[in-house]
C-alpha cells in the first residue's frame, strides 16, 4: 500500500526540500505537497504537474494515480482529488490556479530473449532473469519519465547465468485487470529503441509481474 514505503520510494518522495517560503513554486515544491498530504485525505501514490499550455493564465495541470491495496495503480477517488486541491491550494502562488487530474494508467509486459551460460540450466537462467526484473520495477514508474529499454538488457547482461541479451519487447497489456488507455509504445519508442518517449499525464506500470515479465533461453 502507499504507507509501505521502501527505501527507493523514500528517495523519490523527499527529491527536494519544500520551498522555504512555504509557498510552492517550482514543479518539484508542488510534487512534494502532493506527498505530503496528511494521509486522513487520502493517498496519492503518484504524481505530476505541468503547465496548462492551453490557458492563458497560470493554470497548473496536476496528474494523480492512487494505489489500491493489491499494491495495484488505479484512479484516484473524486474525494481524494477534491482533497488534494484544497491541500495545494494553501500554498499556492497567488496567480497560480489547480486542475487534479486523472493521470493516465499504461500497463505493458515485458518479452525477452536471452542467450544463457552452458554453467546453468534454462530453468535457473529463466528464474534469475525474471527475478532480476521484478526487483528493476519493484518501484512505481514516474510520470512523464522516458522508460529506458537498455535498463532492461543491461539488467540481464549483467547477470552471471546470461552470456547475451538477444531482444527485449514492451508490449501493451489489456483486458479485463487491466488499463483500457491506449498509448502507441512504437511510435514513443526512439529510432534507436532506447527508450520510450512518456507524455506528462502517462504513468506506465508493470502489473503482475509473475505472468507480464516472459522470457525465452536460447
Amino acid at each position: 500500500s502507499v504507507d509501505k514505503l521502501n527505501p527507493e520510494e523514500i528517495r523519490i518522495r523527499t527529491l527536494d526540500a519544500f520551498s522555504s517560503q512555504n509557498r510552492a513554486v517550482t514543479q518539484q515544491d508542488y510534487i512534494s505537497l502532493i506527498y505530503r498530504m496528511p494521509t486522513k485525505f487520502g493517498s496519492v501514490k503518484r504524481g505530476n504537474i505541468t503547465q496548462d499550455k492551453d490557458s492563458f493564465k497560470r493554470n497548473l495541470n496536476l496528474y494523480v494515480v492512487s494505489e489500491n491495496i493489491d499494491g495495484n495503480l488505479t484512479t484516484a477517488t473524486s474525494t481524494i482529488k477534491e482533497n488534494l486541491k484544497v491541500w495545494i491550494n494553501q500554498y499556492t502562488m497567488i496567480n497560480d490556479t489547480i486542475d487534479v487530474l486523472d493521470g493516465q494508467i499504461v500497463n505493458f509486459s515485458i518479452r525477452y530473449k536471452v542467450l544463457g551460460s552452458l554453467e546453468y540450466n534454462q530453468t535457473e537462467v529463466l528464474q534469475s532473469c525474471n527475478d532480476a526484473l521484478k526487483q528493476l520495477y519493484s518501484t512505481k514508474l514516474l510520470f512523464g519519465t522516458p522508460f529506458y529499454i537498455s535498463d532492461i538488457y543491461k539488467t540481464l547482461n549483467d547477470l552471471d547465468q546470461v552470456i547475451d541479451t538477444q531482444d527485449v519487447e514492451i508490449v501493451q497489456k489489456f483486458g479485463a485487470d487491466y488499463s483500457n488507455v491506449f498509448f502507441d509504445i512504437d511510435a514513443a519508442t526512439t529510432a534507436d529503441g532506447r527508450f520510450i518517449v512518456i507524455p506528462e499525464n502517462i504513468v506506465l506500470e508493470l502489473k503482475n509481474p509473475d505472468e507480464n515479465i516472459i522470457g525465452v533461453v536460447v
